[in-house]
């Protein structure tokens, strides 16, 4: 079952194609509107789960219309990031990268994904460990406030967490990420950030107050994290996975993410109802003592 974009919503759906997504990919109107947001920067509140999406996407699209976003013109991202030869994205598209279900069928392949709806707003992360094929465990988590990066950056450090469980036991570990910010992050600035002191501006730089990196304290425990492993034996490669394209590990790892949001939602749910239940019996014990 796929979704299909009402004529009203064509504006939409053609500036997704112009970035690049498969927009017959899409199997509802959620998924679609989820990618959406993703990619213009908008900040729609979702309804609940299962709930119609129409007015919501209609919102989105507003993004497309007002700004005068153009649509199936715009350039995709992934053509333009071809020209960066040190962009570890660009090659990977360049490369054709192979995603055929064999190529995760031996050895360790971890999945991670990270989200936040709104964005920013309460986000979800995810992980599972497939181990020659088969699913070995998963985890998951959430934050009541944060970002899509940090998700999707918190995702990759349990990623890692899980890969020193297997170190030990095999000498190559590949975790797959379709965060293009993470796969770069992790490839190519990290190594540049280190040698300037955490700064994306040189040591002796005039302008290295300007040189601050966002969420630089998820980058370090990433970095902390991950350069000790190759002591033991193990390669440990961080690599790009084409998103919502019908891979069955970073559709779990996805399916997890919005599991740790959920709950975190649930979470608050509980705590807002436990407030309520206190604040009525507050009420009811002023009522009573000034009536004593």
């Amino acid at each position: 079952m796929t979704y299909t974009f009402p004529p009203s919503l064509h504006p939409l759906r053609d500036y997704l194609k112009g970035q690049g997504a498969d927009t017959r990919a899409f199997v509802s109107a959620r998924q679609a509107a989820f990618m959406a947001q993703q990619l213009l920067g908008t900040r729609v509140k979702f309804p609940v789960k299962g709930a119609d999406m129409t007015s919501t996407l209609f919102l989105i699209q507003k993004a497309v219309t007002e700004k005068g976003i153009a649509t199936m013109a715009t350039p995709s991202p992934t053509k333009s990031k071809k020209k960066k030869a040190k962009s570890t994205y660009a090659n990977l598209k360049r490369d054709k990268p192979d995603f055929s279900p064999e190529v995760f069928a031996e050895g360790v392949h971890i999945f991670c994904d990270g989200a936040s709806i709104p964005n920013p707003g309460v986000g979800g992360w995810g992980v599972v460990v497939y181990e020659d094929g088969q699913e070995l465990r998963t985890a998951f988590g959430g934050d009541p406030s944060t970002t899509n990066n940090q998700m999707e950056l918190t995702g990759l450090l349990n990623a890692i967490k899980e890969a020193w469980k297997l170190v030990a036991d095999y000498g190559e570990i590949t975790i797959w990420c379709d965060s293009q910010y993470c796969v770069e992050g992790v490839n190519v600035w990290m190594k540049t950030w280190k040698s300037r002191g955490w700064s994306k501006r040189k040591l002796n730089s005039p302008k290295r107050d300007d040189g601050g990196i966002a969420n630089l304290d998820l980058w370090k425990a990433i970095d902390e994290l991950m350069k000790d492993i190759p002591s033991y034996g193990c390669d440990l490669h961080i690599k790009w996975v084409k998103g919502h394209d019908g891979i069955a590990g970073n559709e779990r790892a996805d399916e997890l993410a919005e599991q740790g949001r959920q709950q975190v939602l649930e979470r608050e749910s509980v705590e807002l109802s436990l407030l309520d239940d206190v604040n009525e019996l507050d009420a009811r014990f002023r009522q009573i003592m000034g009536a004593a």
